[in-house]
This record gives structure tokens, C-alpha cells and sequence, in this order.
């Protein structure tokens, strides 16, 4: 949904409250499922079934990201995009916030975007980038984080910090 601003956790949590009206007034309880996968460099929406990314933004558009206060499986964030429809040679800023609910609670999912926003930045310096590292709980293989213990079975939520590809 669009919003006014980016700058501002209020609107996510404006959002929230107008999907779940919407959701209420027009009696929708089943929703699409969907992962996200959470990288350094973006998140993408990928369907469980075919594994075909939905949809995809730069972590670097992503003002703005919180989890509902109350309801712990509610999660939004706001990215920010250009409206070029005014011919403006940089075009206008544009904000969507984007509402989930999960099966993860929404803080670890904040957690894990914050996470890779740290990273983001800290690969910008090579001494930073390792002491983030070393701090971070990550598999064996030290690629993901995991919200959730492992049971073999995948969850919607987990996030991966992309250090090598996106594959």
C-alpha cells in the first residue's frame, strides 16, 4: 500500500491496521504463502512451491521495517521507490509498505533485515566485517542465520545473509 513517508515506523503500523480492516471487511482468511529470504543485499518473496522469486527489492530501498507491537506474527516494512510520472529528471520519492504474517515472530524477522543492512555496511570495511562475523550465530557453513531450530522441515522466514551468491 502506498504511504506518505519512509522515515517513520507510524506508517507501518498504519498499514498493518488497514490490511487486517480490509482483511476483516471482505472476510479474507486464507493468504498466499510465501518465503522470504533475507540477503545482504535484498529480500525477495519466493513461492514455496516453485521456488520462483515473487517479487525482489534492494535492501537499500528498505526505509523502514517493524513488527506489530501486539501481534508478534505481524511484520511490515517500507520501501522506497521513484515516481517518474512528472518527468522529473530524478524523479519524485515514492513509499509502499509492505505487511506479512508469519510464522516467525516479526522481531526476528526485523532482527535478521536489520542484520543484513549491518552487513551491508560493515562490507565496506574488511575489519569491521569480521568482527561482525565472529559476534554473529550462523550454521556450519556460516551462511545462514536460522530463526527457527532446525527440523529439517523449511520455514517461511529464515534469513540468509548473502556473503558469496544468491543461489
Amino acid at each position: 500500500m502506498a504511504v506518505r513517508c519512509g522515515n517513520n515506523q507510524e506508517v507501518i503500523y498504519e498499514a498493518m491496521r488497514q490490511v487486517l480492516a480490509a482483511r476483516a471487511i471482505h472476510n479474507i482468511f486464507r493468504t498466499t504463502e510465501a518465503h522470504l529470504m533475507v540477503t545482504s543485499s535484498s529480500l525477495r518473496l519466493i513461492d514455496p512451491q516453485t521456488q520462483v522469486t515473487r517479487i525482489g527489492f534492494q535492501l537499500k530501498e528498505v526505509s523502514q521495517f517493524a513488527a506489530h507491537q501486539e501481534n508478534g506474527r505481524l511484520m511490515g516494512f517500507v520501501v522506497e521507490g521513484r515516481d517518474w510520472s512528472d518527468e522529473n529528471e530524478e524523479g519524485e520519492p515514492s513509499f509502499s509498505a509492505f505487511v506479512f504474517e508469519s510464522n516467525t515472530e516479526g522481531e526476528k524477522i526485523c532482527y535478521t533485515i536489520n542484520l543484513a543492512k549491518e552487513i551491508t555496511e560493515a562490507k565496506k570495511d574488511p575489519d569491521a566485517l569480521a568482527q561482525l562475523m565472529k559476534n554473529m550465530p550462523l550454521t556450519n557453513d556460516g551462511k545462514f542465520l536460522l530463526l527457527e531450530p532446525e527440523t529439517g522441515d523449511s520455514n517461511s522466514g529464515e534469513g540468509q545473509e548473502d556473503l558469496e551468491s544468491e543461489a
